[in-house]
C-alpha cells in the first residue's frame, strides 16, 4: 500500500509504527532475534512488530538497516512530513538521520531532534570542566614554584 501525507499523519505514533511493522513484514523483512539452539542473536530471525509502549524503539533499534529504511520510504512511511524519532510533524527544512554502522541508512528528522542530537555528546572531551581545569593550571603551576 502507498501512504500518502495525510495518512501518515493522521496516525497516532503507534498505529505509524504497526503500519511500518506489517508492511516490512509484508515484504518479506526480518528482525534480529534470539536463537535459543545457537545460544546467540541472529538477522532475519523474527517478524517486526512494534512496542506501543515505547514508539521511539521501533524505528531506531528495531529496524536497522538501509533496505528496510529504503522500502519504508517507497511505500510512503518515511521522508513523509513526519519525524520517525519524536512523532512529531516536519515543518520547514527537515533534518536527517544516518545511522552509524551503514552510511546508507538515513531518512528524515525534525529540526528539534537534530537540535537535541547536537547537545549530546559521548566525547567526554566536550564537557566544560576540561577547559575549565587547563585555565586554573597556570595559576597553580606558578604557584606551587613560589
Amino acid at each position: 500500500m502507498k501512504y500518502t501525507v495525510e495518512q501518515v499523519r493522521q496516525m497516532t505514533w503507534s498505529q505509524w509504527n504497526d503500519a511500518m511493522a506489517k508492511e516490512l513484514n509484508e515484504a518479506g523483512f526480518r528482525a534480529r532475534g534470539y536463537n535459543p539452539e545457537l545460544r546467540r542473536w541472529e538477522n532475519n530471525r523474527e517478524l517486526y512488530k512494534a512496542d506501543p509502549s515505547d514508539p521511539t524503539i521501533f524505528i531506531l533499534g528495531t529496524v536497522d538497516g538501509a533496505p528496510e529504511y529504503e522500502h519504508l520510504k517507497k511505500v510512503g512511511l518515511l521522508n513523509n512530513g513526519r519525524c520517525p524519532m519524536c512523532g512529531e510533524p516536519i515543518y520547514g527544512n527537515p533534518g536527517r538521520f544516518t545511522s552509524g554502522c551503514d552510511y546508507n541508512a538515513h531518512f528524515q528528522i525534525c529540526q528539534n531532534c537534530v537540535n537535541k542530537g547536537r547537545r549530546t555528546s559521548v566525547n567526554p572531551a566536550n564537557r566544560q570542566g576540561c577547559i575549565i581545569a587547563l585555565l586554573f593550571l597556570p595559576y597553580y603551576l606558578i604557584k606551587g614554584l613560589f
